[in-house]
């Protein structure tokens, strides 16, 4: 297919879906459950092409099990992060880490012992990392979403990642195909240029400045400074760009082109969300140290 069709293809595919996954983040309909359906769904997803990629190089994860873990982690963080609507916070304190460390630990100890009682010695080592590696990478670090709808202005918040992290991408890819002559020399993405990245960047700064003005001036909402925003776009998107290497590292080692087929002109699940998934706890973090609530 031409470059120009599959552009058309992702153009349509964005058009289809993007609107559908706007609402699951905004709305608050039945305490905001939208939200955590939308992490599930989507990290669920991403870490099955993961461990299908795995597969493919002769690694048995422990597929339904993480993917159980998976649900259960996003409800974990869902309590966490709507407890006070739900009534909740008498069972579960506030963001207290001993949930999700005391969730890891039944989870290890579980896929420990069905290792050493119904599987094969040889290979436990790759079936174990890979399992977990992808419920920590891919789930918990996308249920983070979760934890940022719940913070006053979090969809506002939300929005503006996203659009940070897919402009980056947007200007990044048409920036080097358009200007691209100087390779980054990345083995892990060699087509990729220091024309596209730097176009990437640029475009993330308009981007969140533009949003950050456009609260302001129509919902009256004051995000970050001036310089803050800038300086957003610019973190954001580097974040964006070691989320996209990662799984292009992953991609490359499985000798596979996409993660999956689920989203035409874009492959698959993962290959949307891979930047998001890195940028989303970075975004979290940093809006908590800044004192948001």
């Amino acid at each position: 297919m031409s470059k120009l069709g599959s552009t058309f293809k992702r153009l349509g595919s964005a058009l289809l879906l993007l609107p559908v996954y706007v609402l699951f983040m905004w709305t608050g309909q039945f305490n905001y459950l939208s939200v955590f359906v939308l992490s599930a769904v989507v990290s669920a997803a991403c870490l099955y092409e993961y461990y299908q990629i795995s597969i493919g190089k002769g690694v048995k994860p422990f597929l339904k099990e993480g993917l159980v873990a998976t649900v259960v982690l996003n409800i974990l963080v869902y309590l966490f992060a709507f407890g006070k609507i739900l009534g909740t916070t008498n069972y579960v304190a506030e963001f207290d880490a001993r949930w999700i460390m005391a969730f890891f630990m039944v989870f290890l100890v579980f896929i420990m012992i069905r290792q050493l009682f119904t599987r094969e010695i040889d290979g436990g080592i790759q079936s174990l990392a890979v399992t977990v590696f992808g419920v920590v990478f891919i789930s918990l670090f996308f249920s983070h979403i979760i934890l940022i709808r719940s913070l006053a202005n979090g969809f506002y918040y939300l929005i503006m990642l996203h659009a940070i992290v897919m402009i980056n991408d947007t200007f990044a890819y048409f920036g080097g195909s358009l200007f691209g002559r100087h390779k980054t020399g990345l083995a892990v993405s060699p087509n990729k240029s220091w024309e596209g990245f730097f176009s990437g960047v640029l475009f993330s700064i308009i981007a969140s400045l533009v949003f950050n003005e456009f609260y302001h001036t129509f919902f009256d909402v004051t995000l970050f400074s001036t310089g803050e925003a800038a300086v957003a776009g610019v973190i954001f998107s580097i974040a964006g760009d070691i989320g996209d290497l990662i799984e292009s590292a992953i991609k490359r080692d499985g000798k596979v082109k996409d993660s999956g087929t689920i989203i035409p002109g874009h492959g698959g699940m993962w290959d949307v969300f891979d930047a998001l998934i890195f940028s989303m706890p970075i975004f979290y973090y940093y809006l908590k140290l800044r004192g948001v609530q």
